[in-house]
């Protein structure tokens, strides 16, 4: 199963995606709003010979895409020469796994970038796989925090709140690193000839060490 040309422009533009958040729709807005793209990634992206199309499958739920999804998005509509179609993961499940190898099916969000023709770039899968390490980090500090409340429920929800809160403060931070690596892995693909893409990028599982 691919994307079609016809598919692509049924997706969604930034705004009508945000508006359409369900879960995290304030957090995710903050977090837009911190992104700073970097000189170098925007620079690049616009001194492309050619307009590349980027659709993203996304969910409001998801703690990666709350910062991944954020930053893309920003970088996409700074610059004229990708064109953004975004769609939601639990709506096309089918596609977004068509685009996954089968042990990763499910896993959110994903990138994909095509020339103009539909013919695929590159893959940017969950977020960028230097950010693990920080985000393993989070997760161990938050579990502690969680684990000394007796109230189970009480225990996750406060959990949640400081992952949030989290990703929040680190948008400027960790979007500067998402929206390198991103670069990077489209900037792989069209370096290769067409036999040999899509370049992939992102989170690898199982990790590489």
């Amino acid at each position: 199963m691919a994307l079609s040309g016809e598919k692509f422009t049924q997706g969604m533009t930034t705004e009508q995606y945000i508006e359409s958040i369900k879960v995290n729709k304030d957090p995710f807005r903050q977090i837009h709003a911190g992104v700073e793209i970097p000189d170098h990634v925007l620079d690049y992206f616009n001194g492309l010979a050619q307009p590349v199309n980027l659709a993203v499958f996304t969910s409001d739920w998801c703690g990666d895409a709350m910062s991944t999804t954020p930053a893309v998005l920003r970088l996409a509509d700074a610059c004229d020469n990708i064109r953004l179609s975004v769609f939601s993961r639990d709506e096309e499940l089918e596609l977004t796994n068509s685009y996954l190898p089968e042990h990763r099916a499910g896993t959110v969000p994903v990138f994909v970038v095509f020339d103009e023709d539909m013919g695929e770039i590159a893959r940017f899968i969950e977020t960028a796989r230097s950010l693990v390490p920080a985000i393993d980090a989070m997760d161990a500090m938050v579990a502690q925090a969680a684990a000394a409340i007796s109230d189970e429920a009480e225990g996750r929800q406060h959990a949640r709140g400081r992952r949030t809160s989290h990703r929040i403060s680190k948008a400027a931070e960790w979007g500067a690193v998402i929206l390198n690596e991103f670069q990077q892995v489209v900037a792989d693909g069209l370096a290769r000839p067409a036999a040999d893409r899509p370049a992939e990028g992102g989170t690898q599982w199982p990790p590489q060490e």
